[in-house]
């Protein structure tokens, strides 16, 4: 992304920002579809109120939901960024697959992608969060800032009892069986 333009796809929405006509634009497509039009006075400022309308129509759909994702839905979410994820990402998540109960620590997710540390793969996880949330919005766990906890598109997290290197984060079920039935692994 340059200083005069900014652009990302994040499932079926592209977000363009961009400095035109003597005024910095923004536009929210979807599927092809102007959904937001967005003038401001700083490039960050239009960048900023189009990632709150996607981050708001991510929401609204996942509110709509009435249901858990199934897991034929998720797999195919999983083929569709395959090509997005690291040998890290990929690395976690088959460590957490394969974990007894699927139930894995950061510390370990760390260990199994060759992280320093588990604030890696809390950042790495969380990005892969964020990556199935554009594609398939659910209803997840905010902090106490009011921002989603990415990670919970994965897996639950147990924090009642440990310090934050050693939350116990259980795969949910139909992640589990997406991510094999996807074959990406």
């Amino acid at each position: 992304m340059s200083d005069e333009m900014k652009t990302i796809k994040a499932g079926p929405y592209t977000l363009v920002a961009r400095f035109i006509d003597n005024g910095h634009r923004g536009v929210l497509w979807a599927n092809g579809e102007k959904i937001v039009d967005i003038c401001r006075v700083t490039l960050d400022e239009v960048w900023r109120a189009l990632c709150d309308a996607l981050y708001e129509r991510q929401i609204s759909s996942a509110a709509a939901r009435l249901d858990e994702p199934t897991a034929v839905e998720i797999a195919k979410v999983f083929v569709r960024i395959a090509h997005q994820l690291t040998a890290g990402h990929k690395a976690m998540l088959r460590a957490h697959l394969n974990a007894s109960d699927r139930k894995i620590t950061a510390t370990q997710l760390a260990k199994a992608a060759g992280y320093a540390n588990y604030s890696a793969a809390n950042l790495q996880y969380g990005l892969l969060g964020a990556m199935l949330f554009a594609e398939l919005p659910i209803d997840l766990p905010r902090r106490k800032d009011g921002s989603p906890v990415m990670t919970c598109t994965i897996a639950l997290g147990d924090d009642s009892h440990a310090r934050e290197e050693q939350w116990i984060w259980k795969m949910r079920t139909y992640v589990a069986e997406g991510l094999v039935a996807s074959g990406i692994l």
